[in-house]
């Protein structure tokens, strides 16, 4: 196993994940957050990146080589961008990029103290784990899903020969690890389980966050994107974020059609996924079934919004919906909980009672938590977030606000992290 000492001095820290700035994609900004804030601390940062998949409008960046953005030494590689909402285009953008970062390291020599690589695609860690043992370094995996749990939880992927290929070059390469990150206790009890049986001292539990100096509570009277979007007179339940497979947003739209569905709620979607055109086809069907009624308009979709946008946006809402599906409880841990915490915004935890997202709702009193695929029950908990008192919802407000400052804060989070990249093994 190897055992490195890090530099009590500044260090160099190499990234590697496919997602950065300027794309929109949750993992990107987080990643954007963490290595600004070390090089603001003096560390020499270097991320190793694709091509983004949303980035943000009007921002020019170079799409095929280096540059420095607030400190971050980028290194964009060029490789396949096929559309996402094809599955065989996703696994050739995702071996594309794979096979160009193997490319760039052998081809550039690169060297680090601290090697950092996140699973954005799942089949990178592998690469610059045998890259690091190569050229020295500390090696750390920065799991934000676990693959391939995820695809065959979801059905994208049948148990086999393949994915055990995938899971036991996987399971090498953390064995390797100096550390691993991971952002939650079930994502810890995964690995730590029969199937992958890692060693359990060297996984840490860092979660993901929000910027709670950005993101603050905006009230409906004085929130301009709620008079933009025509929803003042609304109870809005909005989901932000991914529209993938894993949020089983299909049912989700079905609530809107059940009969305890409130007549003045909206659900509205906010944001980009492989599932967005699937989803939006659903809706119109719903609609058009639904006819010339005030349900007519129980569904909207919103593209992403800028991150300067975030308070508003989040706090648009009522009510957050944080949707995972039934079977992929340990294989991640959605991060938009913590900006609509910090939003002060209740939420409606659709997801098994084992994962962190259920216990976390519940022990904090911040939602409600609905088991899974049950469109019946998601409207009633709806409409028992429309009915309820002033009072009721302030105090919920108020509990999502602190546990946000307290525990899923912007600083609060990074500095777990730095203490981790700097921690001598």
């Amino acid at each position: 196993m190897p055992r490195h000492s890090s530099l009590a001095t500044p260090i160099k820290i190499a990234f590697f994940n496919r997602c950065y700035w300027p794309d929109s994609e949750a993992t990107g900004q987080l990643l954007q957050d963490l290595g600004e804030h070390l090089a603001s601390a003096g560390h020499d940062v270097h991320v190793v990146c694709g091509q983004p998949n949303s980035p943000q409008p009007g921002v020019d960046f170079v799409t095929h080589g280096t540059q420095i953005h607030h400190g971050v030494t980028i290194h964009r590689l060029k490789h396949s961008q096929f559309n996402k909402r094809s599955s065989a285009g996703r696994l050739l953008n995702l071996l594309s990029f794979s096979r160009a970062t193997k490319r760039y390291l052998k081809r550039s020599g690169f060297v680090a103290d601290v090697f950092v690589c996140e699973t954005d695609p799942f089949l990178l860690p592998p690469i610059v784990a045998n890259y690091t043992r190569a050229v020295g370094g500390r090696f750390i995996a920065y799991l934000q899903d676990i693959y391939p749990d995820v695809a065959e939880a979801i059905g994208k992927a049948k148990p086999g020969r393949v994915t055990r290929l995938i899971r036991n070059q996987l399971r090498s390469a953390y064995r390797n690890a100096d550390q691993i990150i991971v952002l939650g206790s079930c994502m810890k009890d995964r690995l730590v389980g029969p199937t992958w049986s890692l060693d359990g001292d060297r996984i840490h539990i860092i979660p993901n966050w929000a910027d709670c100096e950005q993101i603050k509570p905006i009230g409906h009277q004085d929130n301009s994107l709620r008079r933009e979007w025509n929803i003042d007179d609304r109870f809005v339940v909005m989901h932000s974020g991914n529209m993938g497979l894993t949020q089983q947003l299909d049912v989700l739209i079905k609530a809107t059609a059940d009969p305890a569905w409130p007549e003045q709620a909206l659900l509205l979607l906010v944001g980009d996924g492989a599932a967005r055109a699937t989803l939006q086809q659903l809706a119109k069907a719903l609609d058009d079934s639904a006819g010339p009624s005030p349900q007519s308009a129980r569904v909207r979709f919103l593209p992403y919004q800028p991150r300067e946008k975030l308070a508003e946006s989040l706090s648009a809402a009522d009510v957050h919906v944080v949707s995972m599906h039934e079977q992929i409880t340990g294989c991640l841990c959605p991060s938009k909980l913590y900006g609509i915490l910090a939003a002060g915004r209740p939420v409606l935890a659709i997801a098994p009672e084992s994962t962190d997202l259920a216990r976390t709702t519940r022990q904090h009193r911040i939602g409600e938590v609905c088991r899974p695929g049950d469109a019946a029950t998601i409207a009633r908990h709806v409409a028992a977030f429309a009915c309820r008192s002033r009072d009721q919802t302030e105090i919920q407000q108020q509990s999502a606000r602190q546990l946000a400052e307290r525990d899923y804060d912007k600083p609060v989070c990074l500095q777990q992290l730095t203490s981790l990249l700097s921690r001598k093994v």
